[in-house]
């Protein structure tokens, strides 16, 4: 599927948070106290976080009571990796499929359970053709897994880590906060002095990455234009802390662009990979032959001159128009899997 290269999106995409925003650094891990709760490094107790944001810096930064007191001390280069990005926005993707998906589907039809690893009847993708060995492992797997991937097959899409834009905007500063948390003892309801907790989060920060579809099926733009509808309404947080009130952000396409062979001919429909593929690859994939989809607002983007790609660019007053489109190619497929499912179960003998 990816040895050739004949279609491939690439969005912009900002995302702001107003509110506390975290994600954790793996490598730092505050200080602890010794069995008699005195502070292992002599410093004032009660001062460390527990949790700093993540960083581009090579080593652990270096921590003084300087920093403790005013997490601004830190002025790291903070960002979001891109793992961060894609497992919540995976999980929406699986949440509309399941939504849209009748009850009583199999895996091909509705979204794997990547945890149910039953070996007798697997509900997931990546145990189920561990056992059934497909020859073409995407015709085999459920939407999500066609878009996202699994072990037995790659994924489509791809995200880059989102880097703070406009750091030093004088009209809109990074702030660099600390938000501490108590515990409460179930038996008195007052505080519990052991479960104290300090976070060190990010408030009124934009970032910016860039999301790359290749090889895409059109209803999987489709998929994506429900995802980043509910990015862009705030109902996906991400992060740490998403039941504590942090991680509400808003995300928000700045910009889209198509790419193709120069050698394909494009006409008055968005091409995809069903409408590029030979009949044979459409077959053997068994690629969804979705209904011609009417957009020629596209604008020739500026490519190198060695480059055997032609980008295209949508003109940002007919965003809404395109995800319009790919949304009911979207709809279109989840029919189309869910009849053709029905089609192939054997009828029930009198």
């Amino acid at each position: 599927m990816l040895k050739r290269k004949l279609c491939e999106a690439v969005f912009e995409w900002e995302l702001s948070c107003d509110g506390p925003l975290l994600i954790a650094d793996g490598r730092y891990q505050a200080p602890k106290n010794d069995k008699n709760g005195n502070n292992n490094t002599n410093q004032e107790k009660g001062i460390y976080p527990d949790k700093l944001f993540i960083s581009r810096a090579p080593t652990v930064p270096q921590l003084t009571p300087q920093n403790y007191k005013n997490p601004a001390a830190f002025n790291l280069p903070y960002y979001i990796p891109g793992t961060s990005l894609r497992g919540p926005f995976r999980a929406q993707a699986e949440r509309i499929i399941r939504t849209l998906a009748t009850t009583d589907t199999k895996p091909t039809v509705t979204a794997c359970n990547p945890f149910d690893m039953d070996d007798n009847n697997p509900q997931s993708c990546s145990k189920r053709l561990d056992k059934t060995k497909a020859e073409f492992p995407y015709s085999a797997v459920c939407p999500a897994c066609k878009l996202f991937g699994c072990t037995a097959t790659a994924s489509r899409i791809e995200f880059t880590d989102a880097e703070i834009i406009d750091k030093d905007d004088p009209n809109r500063p990074v702030r660099s906060v600390y938000r501490d948390m108590i515990g409460i003892d179930r038996f008195t309801g007052g505080v519990y002095s052991g479960a104290n907790m300090r976070f060190h989060a990010l408030e009124n920060t934009r970032f910016s990455t860039t999301i790359t579809v290749t090889n895409f099926e059109l209803w999987q733009l489709g998929l994506l234009a429900y995802v980043l509808r509910d990015f862009e309404d705030g109902l996906v947080p991400i992060g740490f802390g998403k039941t504590k009130g942090f991680g509400q952000v808003k995300g928000t396409v700045k910009s889209i662009e198509l790419r193709y062979p120069k050698t394909a001919s494009l006409d008055q429909t968005l091409a995809h990979l069903g409408s590029l593929a030979s009949s044979e690859e459409q077959k053997r994939y068994q690629l969804h032959n979705a209904p011609d989809c009417i957009f020629s607002d596209l604008i020739p983007s500026t490519a190198p001159l060695l480059s055997i790609y032609s980008g295209y660019q949508v003109t940002s007053d007919k965003h809404n128009t395109f995800w319009e489109g790919t949304a009911d190619a979207f709809n279109h497929f989840m029919h189309w899997i869910e009849t053709t499912e029905a089609q192939a179960k054997p009828e029930a003998t009198p």
